[in-house]
């Protein structure tokens, strides 16, 4: 491991964010860039609808205020903290969105909302959001990085933590700040940023990403007043580096900003199924396997998944009791295949974990980590692969391996299908399509939009 540089990362990080202008950007990753503002709002609108979203929205009326900044999903407005709440809840509520493997984190999910609330405030056009949306992204996954995977491995959910942080880093942008105030922004994120990953299969996971993005406007708003924080917070003794992850650091995560677009290398993964990560690539492998078999679902006697130890680790409720921990369970999500055929915001339900179809299913599936797909062979490269056998009733067997399902960045949704994507959250939501189509067509074109607030408003 190489020494990170003594100037600072607070520091290093406040002046490059500062500096950043979409000239500097490739175009390459301002797509990415695009994909991920429309992917994130897509599953936004549609976690509006979750219960845990609708109670939070209640507790940031009652505790946060009216304000200028809109609760994607829904006809409310509240003050940009507020905003950041309930949007970045709403946009983890049904863990249909994107993945980070800089650090294993949720990136978007925490930086959009934090943008999006302090672009309002500002009331600042789409070149600036969009600007503002890559610093704070570019950001956080270059923690993930200097931090390495062991953060996230040793219990801290780094998409809290270093989501955090971005999200400072982003709102800050979004606001004007120079070089200085937003190291203090970040400074004051990371003094603040928490996480654990004990929370998974609960509301506290969801709620856990909006106060992330709460966090980072409040740091931002905090720092453009002139509030003094620590900038050594990460190489302090008693900082973050040595707290979160025993003084473990990579400089090679900050040296590369600007150079090697984390947007882009090692890219978004961005979901075909409203679970976690961790299952897909086993999901979509039992249906490829039954599909080119040609084989009965109901026939299936049996289905083994060998997943390396990032799956095992993440995939924790065998049998779930409720949605929340649905999303996070291999038998769940393989059952849905068996069972439905398919797995969507509406089978993310307590009517489908009471359904005695799907419960059956799942009692046929076992997963196990398997030692191999834990070597070199297989990491960093496919991080979250899944090797899945097959036993029918009549004792056939086939098998499979895969390592970048559909949305992985090896294997990433065409346009029009992230497109389709978004119609279908809409349609969840309750929208009629020529609102989606308006707000879907603004955001492929953020940086042509003279204001924020106008694209959300309607207005184009």
């Amino acid at each position: 491991m190489r020494k990170v540089h003594s100037a600072g990362i607070a520091e290093r990080l406040g002046a490059w964010v500062s500096g950043l202008s979409l000239s500097h950007v490739p175009e390459a990753a301002l797509h990415v860039a695009r994909r991920c503002i429309i992917d994130t709002s897509a599953v936004a609108i549609a976690g509006s609808r979750t219960g845990v979203a609708e109670r939070l929205r209640a507790h940031v009326s009652g505790q946060y205020g009216s304000g200028a900044c809109t609760l994607l999903g829904t006809a409310h407005s509240a003050s940009a903290l507020g905003a950041a709440l309930a949007n970045g809840t709403a946009a983890h509520a049904l863990d249909f969105d994107d993945t980070s493997y800089a650090g294993v984190l949720h990136g978007s999910t925490i930086v959009l909302p934090a943008v999006l609330a302090a672009a309002q405030q500002a009331d600042i056009a789409g070149g600036q959001f969009l600007e503002a949306f890559i610093a704070g992204s570019e950001a956080a996954y270059a923690l993930g990085l200097t931090l390495t995977d062991s953060h996230y491995m040793r219990g801290w959910w780094a998409t809290g933590t270093l989501g955090a942080i971005g999200a400072a880093a982003g709102a800050a942008k979004a606001g004007g700040l120079d070089a200085e105030p937003v190291a203090r922004a970040i400074a004051l994120a990371a003094l603040g940023a928490h996480g654990m990953v004990a929370m998974l299969g609960t509301d506290a996971k969801p709620i856990l990403a909006g106060q992330a993005a709460r966090l980072g406007v409040e740091s931002a708003l905090l720092a453009a007043q002139g509030h003094s924080a620590p900038l050594q917070v990460f190489e302090d003794p008693r900082g973050l580096l040595a707290l979160m992850n025993e003084g473990r650091a990579d400089a090679a995560g900050l040296e590369e900003l600007g150079q090697t677009w984390r947007l882009m290398e090692p890219g978004i993964a961005i979901k075909r199924h409203p679970v976690c990560s961790a299952a897909q690539a086993a999901m979509e492998l039992t249906g490829t396997l039954i599909a080119e078999n040609k084989l009965d679902r109901e026939h299936i006697a049996s289905v083994r998944c060998e997943v390396p130890r990032l799956v095992k680790i993440s995939l924790v409720h065998d049998t779930p009791a409720t949605p929340a921990q649905a999303q996070f369970s291999m038998p769940f999500a393989i059952g849905c295949i068996l069972a439905y055929g398919a797995l969507g915001p509406g089978q993310i339900s307590a009517e489908s974990l009471a359904d005695a179809r799907l419960r059956a299913a799942m009692e046929r599936v076992e997963m196990a980590e398997a030692e191999d797909l834990n070597g070199e062979e297989y990491q960093p490269r496919y991080p979250e692969c899944a090797r899945v056998t097959l036993v029918t009733r009549e004792g056939r067997e086939v098998s499979g391996f895969l390592g970048a399902p559909a949305g992985m960045p090896e294997n990433p949704l065409s346009d029009e299908a992230l497109s389709e994507k978004f119609r279908d959250c809409c349609d969840f939501a309750g929208w009629p399509r020529e609102r989606c189509e308006t707000l879907l067509s603004a955001l492929w074109s953020i940086e042509r939009a003279d204001s924020v607030s106008g694209i959300l408003r309607g207005e184009g």
